[in-house]
């Protein structure tokens, strides 16, 4: 399943924002987010719809595996592009703000999107852009792409995952011109960041240091969770549902809604105070 896929509330006429989620290595657009990695709808994608009226949620695909023995994934430019082609399509970030929820790999593709929209002067979108939620997202680097790098002539690794590589130029290139946009102010971007507590198979995949976007008033919050689970939460108790939702909440909350038009005739009343009164000829006497 690729590209952008409707949740819900996306077809509302009186629609707040838009919230899209971006799934990360290996990922799929609804079973990432499914604690059960399910394709049913009792997933965090469809309690958020239920749970704030008036915000449509969408979920975005693209081939992003682990090797090619699974399918060959999409170079960052191509899956970049092709992200920013879907939200026009639909043409999300026009006239409504958006916030991206992102896992991962997810958060790199949602900054390159910025990047390119930077690149070709696409302000109004920037604009439109109020919030990123990172859940485990390495600004700085993955332990398990060496890992991965070790292994790679078995797993015949793909593109995106030799880019994050610790050290990668490109992953740290990226990193410095995200955080000088969003610490400047160039972008008024609120931004939030999960990281794993527990290992995955052995292997811490995004710790502290490299989760950490280094930005103003931003402190990452560690989750007893791991790579994988951080980005399925079981209930609505979970605490980064909750954290994500108010994080909603909260960024969408300012935005002026504009008043339901009166469909009303208008009645005007003529009195002589309005209307000016002209006497009547009369012919002389």
């Amino acid at each position: 399943m690729t590209g952008l896929i409707k949740i819900s509330g996306c077809d509302n006429p009186n629609q707040r924002g838009d919230v899209v989620f971006v799934h990360g290595l290996g990922g799929h657009p609804l079973k990432t987010w499914h604690p059960e990695e399910k394709l049913d709808n009792k997933s965090w994608l469809y309690w958020l719809g239920e749970d704030l009226k008036n915000v449509g949620v969408w979920t975005f695909g693209y081939k992003a595996e682990f090797s090619n023995w699974k399918g060959r994934a999409m170079p960052r430019f191509d899956q970049a592009r092709n992200l920013m082609k879907s939200l026009e399509n639909e043409q999300l970030g026009e006239d409504k703000p958006l916030i991206f929820i992102t896992h991962s790999l997810g958060g790199l593709l949602v900054k390159e999107v910025l990047r390119n929209a930077d690149t070709y002067d696409k302000q109004e979108f920037i604009n439109k852009i109020k919030g990123i939620v990172f859940l485990a997202t390495p600004h700085n680097g993955s332990h398990l792409a060496n890992t991965v790098g070790i292994l790679s002539k078995i797993l015949r690794t793909t593109e995106s995952v030799q880019e994050l590589e610790d050290n990668n130029p490109w992953l740290r290139d990226l990193d410095v011109w995200y955080r000088q946009k969003v610490n400047n102010r160039n972008y008024q971007i609120a931004t939030e960041v999960y990281y794993e507590a527990w290992d995955t198979s052995g292997y811490k995949v995004v710790n502290a240091a490299s989760a950490d976007p280094k930005l103003l008033d931003v402190m990452p919050v560690s989750v007893d969770a791991n790579h994988i689970t951080i980005a399925k939460p079981k209930s609505r108790r979970d605490d980064v549902y909750k954290g994500v939702k108010n994080f909603i909440q909260k960024h969408l909350k300012s935005i002026p809604q504009l008043p339901p038009v009166d469909s009303t005739p208008l009645q005007i009343s003529a009195t002589k105070d309005t209307v000016p009164q002209v006497e009547e000829n009369k012919d002389p006497q």
